[in-house]
């Protein structure tokens, strides 16, 4: 048998890494097909979840369902069948769960799991070191929680932490998932920090104030710029940004990385507002009106040449406005504020 005390999370894990294990040290070589460890720790984790009277028949209606691609309506089904079956237990006429004993009530558990939810940004189906660093400066509590060694947390090992935990204090839990909420739905200084550099690329004329034209890219309606301006002045400020972030995490915490990613991701194109400008200086520049750029009709803004080797991508001695609206997409990439600095540059030496 197992030593008492030790968590079956770490029993799991152990024997899930040993069936993973690339070589089998017996009499005879063992190939152990690339699915198995990641079937069995699929079955062993809901083995652990719904804690099935009899295994053996839990295990011939998984298998079942998951070859037809129907898992999850097995795992539905089963739930219910298990509540009609088991008689009632006094823990059970107390609000705890099947197969919890004295541990934590299906509420108790239900916040958990959500806490678990808002705490995986990403979605990973596990929590890393990082996404607890809100709660945990020292890394300690990750360090309690991770009981497998593996450098993540499971929901199950989450679970089975807040179930210790209330058999050493029941009012424990109450007190650090009201502690937990109330710090998630404050901005870290890391999420300050990437919203206050969105700001600023979003502040393409860098003036401390963000206009419709700035945020036309990630706001075509201008819903989000009503929302926004709070002071109704026409423009917004750092403060206000800030606060509609802050707005949005208290109701969606996920929704703010979301936004910030998909921001992230806008600032990297050209707005229509960019493209119109940059289509004005290549006409001004195309003198002959040939609809490509020469060498000698870029000299003004090129001196050295330099600028005009880059843009003649295809080398044939003149620049398209393909190749030109290219080249500035690229520095959109790299440097955002970059075009808006050589636009102006561009319209104040060509007199536009």
């Amino acid at each position: 048998g197992h030593p008492e005390g030790v968590d079956i999370q770490a029993r799991v894990h152990l024997f899930v890494s040993l069936v993973a294990m690339d070589r089998v040290y017996s009499a005879e070589q063992i190939t152990v097909p690339p699915s198995l460890p990641g079937i069995l720790k699929g079955f062993t984790k809901e083995v652990i979840r719904h804690q099935p009277q009899d295994i053996l028949d839990f295990g011939a209606g998984y298998f079942a369902a998951a070859k037809k691609g129907s898992l999850e309506d097995f795992l539905k089904g089963w739930g219910s069948r298990e509540v009609k079956k088991a008689p009632e237990t006094k823990g059970q006429r107390s609000g705890l769960t099947a197969g919890q004993g004295s541990g934590l009530t299906s509420a108790e558990e239900k916040q958990i799991l959500e806490l678990f939810s808002k705490i995986d940004l990403e979605n990973r189906g596990v929590v890393l070191a990082k996404d607890l660093s809100r709660f945990d400066k020292n890394g300690k509590l990750f360090a309690k929680l991770d009981t497998s060694k593996d450098g993540e947390v499971s929901e199950e090992e989450y679970l089975a932490f807040f179930k210790g935990l209330k058999a050493k204090n029941a009012k424990a839990i109450e007190g650090y998932l009201a502690y937990a909420e109330k710090t998630l739905l404050k901005l870290t200084v890391g999420e300050e920090e990437d919203i206050l550099d969105l700001f600023s690329k979003v502040d393409t004329d860098g003036n401390g104030v963000l206009d419709k034209t700035e945020l036309y890219r990630f706001d075509k309606n201008g819903k989000l710029f009503g929302k926004l301006d709070t002071s109704k002045d026409g423009k917004i400020d750092k403060a206000e940004y800030l606060k509609f972030f802050q707005g949005l995490k208290l109701k969606n915490p996920k929704a703010l990385w979301g936004y910030l990613r998909y921001a992230q991701g806008c600032l990297k194109k050209l707005t229509l507002d960019e493209e119109k400008e940059i289509k004005s200086v290549f006409d001004t520049i195309d003198v002959d009106k040939s609809g490509e750029i020469e060498e000698k009709e870029l000299a003004k803004l090129d001196k050295n040449g330099k600028l005009f080797a880059r843009l003649d991508t295809s080398k044939d001695g003149k620049v398209s406005i393909t190749e030109y609206l290219n080249f500035f997409k690229k520095m959109k990439v790299d440097n955002p504020r970059a075009v808006y600095g050589y636009i102006k540059y561009a319209k104040r030496v060509l007199k536009m």
